[in-house]
């Protein structure tokens, strides 16, 4: 009797995520010598990586942030803590303001000595962007140059100005309250690597001119500070594979047609996405929810896929964090230009 291609799949797959899982468990900050440079010094390295997660209200970040951690434990929920600290529980607490949050994904692993032997892998969750200004823009400046304390609600002092530029030639310490304001900025408070969310199910991604400007914008204004591979991920694939399929019973056609006018579908919103924010089809990812209720096949299948492309979108952002990591390090240490 001939094997079932999709058990064969699964198989192959759940290979690949155990893999991934095992690598990740192990990972630690610039393990090899040659991307931070012999000579640095353990103490200067961060105990973390830290993924900074950008995207508009809604559009799937802290959903994002629970399968990451259900995929990398092998789980079917997070834990109460770590959904709390993630959960939006009022949208009208958005407008005007992130809420700089972090979760734990990975803690780290310490010997008997207390060294590390593994890095923890931290996501800060932002508050979704609403108004797409000039305001929203500098608090998501602020926090990639690593200024903001953890658990901090971001939000200028003064409303009344938000919208003119001028405001935000001023020094931090004058536009935001010094109590959410870091001490020192450093590669231990900076955000390590930098991940865009939108929902992949909208018409059209970002949604419409003004966001498509605003967030080229941001991933432009992350390239100048070296975060040099940004990522984008889109959510919701299922609600794109539903409305395909509601049009496929309507004009009753096959599974295999609906899955080549799905493939055809995503296809065109990444190309569109590259285009409107100007990053490599490498950068730009699709990933869908888990499925819930009772387990068949297909549905198990599906979860692995959706554990491999979590654990996949993780990874990277791991490797460009180490890279942005070393690069910290070595723009530290390099000598200063003498003057001629």
């Amino acid at each position: 009797m001939a094997a079932d291609p999709a058990l064969g799949m699964a198989a192959i797959m759940e290979s690949q995520v155990e893999e991934m899982r095992k690598l990740l468990s192990r990972f630690k900050v610039c393990t090899n010598p040659a991307g931070a440079g012999a000579d640095v010094d353990a103490g200067t390295l961060p105990g973390h990586v830290d993924i900074l997660i950008f995207g508009p209200s809604g559009s799937g970040k802290s959903s994002l942030i629970r399968t990451f951690y259900m995929a990398l434990h092998k789980s079917q929920q997070v834990p109460a803590d770590f959904a709390d600290r993630i959960i939006v529980k009022d949208t009208a607490m958005n407008e005007g303001t992130l809420k700089y949050i972090s979760a734990v994904i990975k803690p780290a692993k310490l010997d008997h000595r207390g060294n590390i032997i593994s890095s923890s892998i931290l996501c800060h969750d932002t508050r979704g962007q609403i108004w797409m200004d000039e305001r929203e823009q500098k608090q998501l400046s602020v926090i990639m140059d690593g200024n903001v304390k953890d658990d901090s609600m971001v939000q200028q002092r003064n409303y009344r100005y938000a919208r003119l530029l001028w405001e935000f030639w001023k020094r931090d310490s004058e536009l935001f309250p010094p109590e959410i304001l870091a001490n020192k900025r450093s590669v231990h408070t900076q955000p390590h690597a930098v991940l865009f969310v939108f929902d992949g199910s909208m018409e059209e991604i970002p949604d419409g001119e003004e966001e498509t400007r605003f967030y080229r914008e941001i991933i432009q204004m992350c390239r100048e500070k070296g975060y040099n591979n940004p990522q984008v991920v889109l959510t919701r694939i299922d609600r794109v594979e539903e409305s395909i399929t509601k049009a496929g019973n309507q004009g009753a056609s096959s599974i295999a047609d609906r899955e080549m006018k799905l493939r055809q579908v995503l296809d065109k919103k990444i190309e569109d996405v590259c285009m409107k924010l100007d990053v490599p089809r490498t950068a730009v990812h699709f990933i869908e929810n888990y499925h819930s209720g009772v387990i068949g096949l297909e549905q198990e299948v599906r979860n692995i896929s959706v554990d491999f492309h979590a654990l996949k979108i993780l990874s990277q952002c791991c490797s460009h964090a180490d890279a942005f990591i070393a690069q910290a390090l070595r723009d530290i240490r390099a000598p200063a230009c003498a003057i001629q």
